[in-house]
């Protein structure tokens, strides 16, 4: 059995020292930013990912590598040195070529090869990330002479042998983020060998009858993790306020369809006074994933 797979299309870029920016920040995009994979043992697969430099003027160097990645409790992506982690892929992979110039405007094809092995000693996800850097002057001001790495990723997750996964919200509560941003906080976990990708929506309603309704689309729980994902509130909540949260997992192995509805979500909204830190980011909002 060979892989099958779902590309989604976006773009990511990652700067490190902690720093977030959006791809036309260094002309960069790439297509896909996630790939998800199933994948048995000795399969092989080619994908090939695109690298575009969209700056209007300078030409971009970039070099290619890999790396383990991971989600943080918030959904924020964590990349980790290749192998690192029992998760890990990226001894399944090669790819070329490892650099690349590009002018503006021009695009480049990155072929990435994977051979699973023929023997694992468990089902379910593995994962890495093809990573493309790039050093580039600091241009605000009183920055002179000194250089940034920009990082870029494509995702990768290669779901092996008769995986499941099962997302549940195990909680929600109102919070306060240190900023004093007020928020619907949901606490999820999957118990799964596969991670779950959820979409749905959220509804509150209250005394005064009203029903306040948010969407949710591409919110990504690793396998056997937790997650917090959270709604901050740009509405006055009405008086005794219930929640009522609806989703699919679109990303569920053991469905012949690829999707399994879970049971809704209802609860009584109070106020948890432990402030949580920030983050609303889905996968790829992150934009990866």
């Amino acid at each position: 059995m060979g892989f099958t797979s779902t590309l989604r299309y976006g773009a990511l870029v990652l700067a490190l020292a902690a720093i977030a920016a959006p791809a036309s920040s260094f002309g960069i995009g790439l297509q896909p930013t996630t790939v998800e994979m199933s994948v048995q043992p000795g399969d092989r697969q080619r994908q090939v990912i695109n690298l575009g430099n969209v700056h209007q003027e300078d030409t971009i160097s970039l070099t290619l590598g890999l790396a383990d990645w991971a989600l943080d409790d918030a959904g924020q992506i964590q990349l980790t040195p290749p192998g690192d982690s029992n998760t890990s892929a990226a001894n399944w992979v090669r790819f070329s070529p490892a650099f690349v110039t590009l002018r503006p405007g021009e695009t480049e094809q990155i072929i990435v090869d994977m051979a699973a092995p023929i023997r694992v000693d468990r089902q379910g996800d593995f994962r890495f990330a093809l990573i493309a850097s790039t050093l580039l002057p600091e241009e605000r001001t009183g920055q002179s002479g000194v250089w940034k790495k920009y990082q870029i990723a494509s995702l990768f997750y290669l779901t092996m042998g008769e995986a499941e996964s099962h997302p549940e919200i195990k909680k929600a509560a109102l919070t306060l983020s240190p900023e004093g941003e007020q928020a619907i906080t949901f606490n999820l976990e999957n118990t799964g060998s596969a991670h779950a990708r959820l979409r749905g929506e959220i509804e509150i309603s209250g005394d005064s009858g009203e029903t306040i309704t948010e969407p949710i689309s591409n919110l990504v729980v690793l396998d056997d993790a937790t997650r917090t994902y959270r709604l901050p509130l740009t509405q006055e909540l009405p008086a005794n306020p219930e929640v009522r949260v609806t989703l699919e997992n679109i990303y569920a192995p053991q469905s012949s369809t690829g999707a399994v509805m879970l049971t809704p979500f209802t609860s009584e909204l109070t106020f948890e006074e432990t402030a949580l830190p920030g983050g609303t980011a889905s996968d790829e909002d992150t934009p990866l994933e």
